[in-house]
């Protein structure tokens, strides 16, 4: 609900802009850079892989609530436009000005507790590789098909 509350606030006009012209969509349907900005938030919070968060922003309503997808049927995204706007963020340092943004609203509206908002973001980064599922997840996933498709 705080990311919710701060949308707003967290993506000024300003930073829209940075985010937009830091953004490259290689001639896709773009997706706005602000709910890439924010799916990057939430990734960074509950620590799940790209590909999992696809299927949060797909699948979960609270997902959906904070990035504005409510009622629609398909992921807003795609694994490699995540990847893609990460690393364009990273290189222009949109990255650690989004989590400074985040904690400082935090601070300030004292409706989230920034301390644990730094730990959560802190501890698990964005950058490379640190979101690329190595083969273990990979086969994680495979079995977890697997064992879905043997239940139905």
């Amino acid at each position: 609900m705080f990311l919710w509350s701060i949308r707003e606030e967290l993506f000024s006009r300003s930073f829209q802009d940075e985010l937009i012209a830091a953004y490259d969509p290689r001639g896709q349907d773009p997706c706005p850079p602000a709910m890439l900005a924010m799916v990057n938030l939430l990734q960074r919070y509950t620590g799940v892989s790209d590909a999992a968060a696809v299927d949060e922003a797909e699948n979960d309503q609270r997902w959906r609530l904070v990035l504005g997808t409510l009622g629609k049927k398909d992921a807003p995204f795609g694994q490699g436009s995540l990847v893609r706007f990460r690393a364009r963020a990273i290189e222009h340092d949109l990255d650690k000005k989004l989590v400074d943004r985040t904690v400082a609203l935090a601070k300030d509206t004292k409706k989230f507790d920034w301390r644990k908002l730094r730990v959560a973001f802190d501890s698990s980064p964005l950058e490379g590789a640190g979101r690329v599922e190595d083969t273990w997840n990979l086969i994680g996933r495979a079995m977890a098909k697997v064992v879905n498709a043997v239940a139905k």
